[in-house]
């Protein structure tokens, strides 16, 4: 008897031990994935948007615009269908038969007659609520513009007029936009530039260029997930949730 209650205490051991080993794994993972900066590079040149996504630094092609064109295939006959498919098809259908006569023979089963359960009071919108959400949309809001970071930007913006005075008027409206934008983005988000170039063009014989963007973004999810919890726990301890439970 000992014996055996020894072998079972064992198993039971070795069950617990593989439980936490595959808690450690999985929770080892999740941070992981909250602590890797995934990250999306993308570049307009040519008049094509390129976008690739990855994590690590790593990043592969995920989506282009307009997409390449495919070189036309021959239309080919289907192959015809060997014994072994011809064979399982007749099976499917044979069984799908059998299902019908089966369901068909079986009397239509009654509904049970359920007892109605007596409506749950919700919780009332009220104006507490809604500046306890608000709240909460705008720290998580915030939470993810910091974790976001603009990195890698290149930009090259050619600028031509149909004479020298329109070209040097059109210089300085796209300096005016261009850096009134970057000034307001920048308290908001991290940018960090490699290049920034706004080129007129004042000899009208000079072949036009071709304007090019590219940058990086990427985020830490950690810093989101940390603000979510916060957010999640001071609208419980307000009993905010009630109104949607």
């Amino acid at each position: 008897m000992s014996a055996v209650l020894s072998f079972l205490g064992g198993v039971v051991l070795f069950l617990l031990q593989f439980v936490l080993i595959l808690l450690a794994v999985l929770l080892g993972l999740g941070l992981l994935l909250l602590l890797c900066p995934f990250c999306a590079d993308l570049s307009w040149e040519d008049e094509i948007l390129r976008v690739r996504v990855g994590a690590l630094g790593i990043t592969l092609p995920v989506f282009q615009f307009p997409e390449p064109e495919q070189p036309a295939m021959e239309e080919s006959a289907p192959p015809e269908p060997g014994f072994w498919a011809r064979q399982w098809k007749k099976f499917r259908a044979w069984l799908t038969e059998r299902r019908r006569r089966r369901a068909a023979k079986k009397p239509p089963r009654k509904p049970e007659a359920k007892p109605k359960a007596a409506p749950r009071k919700k919780a009332k919108i009220s104006l507490d609520v809604i500046c306890a959400l608000l709240r909460g949309a705008g720290k998580i809001t915030r939470a993810a513009f910091g974790a976001l970071r603009f990195t890698r930007i290149r930009v090259y913006l050619p600028v031509s007029g149909e004479d020298p005075a329109d070209t040097a008027r059109a210089y300085g409206r796209v300096n005016a936009w261009l850096y009134t934008t970057l000034g307001v983005l920048d308290h908001f988000v991290y940018l960090d530039f490699e290049e920034l170039r706004v080129v007129p063009q004042v000899d009208p014989a000079e072949p036009p260029a071709r304007e090019r963007v590219s940058f990086r973004v990427s985020a830490r999810m950690l810093f989101v997930a940390i603000a979510a919890v916060q957010v999640l726990i001071e609208l419980w301890r307000e009993k905010v949730l009630d109104v949607f439970l």
